[in-house]
This record gives structure tokens, sequence and C-alpha cells, in this order.
């Protein structure tokens, strides 16, 4: 069996440095291409440390979404080793990587289901984008992102315990289902190429850098929450605005026009702030 010490990769999420140890080199090149904006080159001791293992020594990466038994293990600097989940087909715990949900990170952040993009005035204004999945969050970020807004996260928001309304930027892969390329018919499909691709319950879906889609705020410029645009897939496009929040129900291959409406325009408008 490979010794999983041997094989790591070290990340920094809001000052605290997290060393994940993989079993595969496999495992090695998935972490640092999904986490690439977070990769730490110095000698940082670990705040934490995440050990991803399978029961037969073999790749994490490729059990994943098979009945292989896989286990995550973590522990601080001081403390033992402990068990964050074992599991076979599904995990039942939200991914521990990034570890928001472990500790230090835990007692710092707040992390839900969404996406979230900067205002393209440099004001460090932000949309969240939420809603349940499969309900196009990703492909509105996308239109966004071409029309100058600047990434600041997909699949998880990332905001303050203490601050409510300051937004972290979790700079992940954006995930480009292939249900949706019909309505990004301006899409290069030379980014697909050397995407990793997932099998998932939509169908195949590329896990694209965003740095290749458009602008990204910087990971550590915090954010203020400004607006939230909800989303629920639906056959009738409905909107109730509630402050600065938007909830959207929407069939996103009859009504992506009349949901970019939806979006805010902020340039010289007034502030905001998001309930």
């Amino acid at each position: 069996m490979p010794d999983p010490d041997a094989r790591a990769v070290t990340v920094r999420f809001l000052d605290v440095t997290v060393e994940l140890r993989c079993p595969e080199s496999v495992d090695v090149a998935h972490l640092r291409y999904y986490l690439s904006d977070h990769l730490v080159a110095d000698d940082s001791p670990a705040g934490l440390v995440v050990r991803l293992e399978t029961e037969d020594g073999g790749s994490f990466t490729e059990a994943l979404g098979t009945a292989a038994v896989k286990r995550v293990q973590w522990r601080t600097p001081t403390g033992p080793w402990r068990l964050y989940e074992e599991w076979g087909a599904h995990a039942r715990r939200p991914s521990p990587v990034p570890p928001f949900g472990l500790p230090p990170l835990r007692d710092v952040v707040h992390i839900r289901h969404g996406a979230a993009v900067a205002a393209p005035d440099g004001s460090a204004r932000a949309l969240a984008v939420t809603g349940d999945s499969g309900t196009g969050k990703s492909l509105v970020i996308l239109h966004l992102l071409r029309l100058g807004w600047v990434f600041a996260s997909d699949d998880l928001l990332v905001t303050d315990r203490q601050h409510k309304g300051r937004l972290y930027c979790y700079g992940r892969p954006v995930g480009i289902r292939e249900r949706s390329l019909p309505l990004l018919p301006w899409l290069d499909a030379a980014l697909l190429d050397d995407a990793p691709v997932l099998p998932t319950r939509w169908g195949r879906t590329w896990m694209v850098r965003p740095q290749r889609l458009g602008r990204c705020a910087p990971p550590d410029q915090p954010l203020r929450l400004a607006w939230r645009l909800h989303l629920t897939r639906g056959a009738r496009f409905e909107v109730r605005a509630d402050g600065p929040t938007s909830w959207v129900t929407w069939d996103p291959q009859e009504h992506l026009e009349e949901l970019l409406a939806v979006c805010p325009r902020p340039c010289g408008e007034g502030d905001a702030r998001a309930a």
C-alpha cells in the first residue's frame, strides 16, 4: 500500500494552511487542478491535515462514484486523527475538500450551495446565485462572466460567520454541463478539450478553470454580498422581488433572456445590502 504521507498537496484558505494527503499521484494532480488558486509553495506549518484513503489503497479520485469504500480522516497539529466519514457509493456529509467544515475553518466561515460573481464596476459588491442542483446556477454565472462580471465562486458560497454580508472567493473550476452547451453558443469549444469530465446525474460535466472564462476576483479580497438570485425550475417564468433578493422560477431552455434581465445592473446604482 502506498504511503499516503508521501503524496500531499498544500493549500491555504483564509490564512489557514491545509495539507491534503493522497494515496496516489493521480489524486495529487486532481487536487492541484481543482485548488490551483489556493496552492502554497512555502513551508508554512499546516493548521489542519486531511487524509484521503481507500480501503484497497488505490486512487481516491478514481474510486469516487463507485461502491469502493472511501475514508477521510483529519487532525489538527496537536490532536489525534479523527474519522470524518467512511462511505461506499454515496457520501452523506459535505465534501471535506475544501475543508471549510473542519476546524479551524468551520469556526470562521459558513458554507452553502451556490455560486457568486462580483460586479464589473470594481465596487467589490457580489451577486450570489442559489437554488437546488440543476436549476441553472452555473449557466447564469457563465453568461454574467461574458457580460463583464467577475468570478468569485461556483458550487460553494463561503461567507463570514461574524459578518454575514462578507463573501470570500473560492477558486474552483466551473461546471459546464453537456445539456447547457446549446445555451452557450459563444463558448469556445477548445476550452473543453483539456478540462476534466465528470459523469453526473445531469450528464457529462466539464470542469473548466474560471480564468479561462473571464476575470476572477483576488482570492484574498473579501466581497460584500449585495444581491441574491434564487432559482427554481418551472414551466412558467415568474419573479418575486424581496429587497435585494429576487426569487425566480424559470426554464433555462425557454427563459434565459428574461432571467438575465432580472440580474442587477450595478453601474451607477446606489448601494444595496443583502438580507
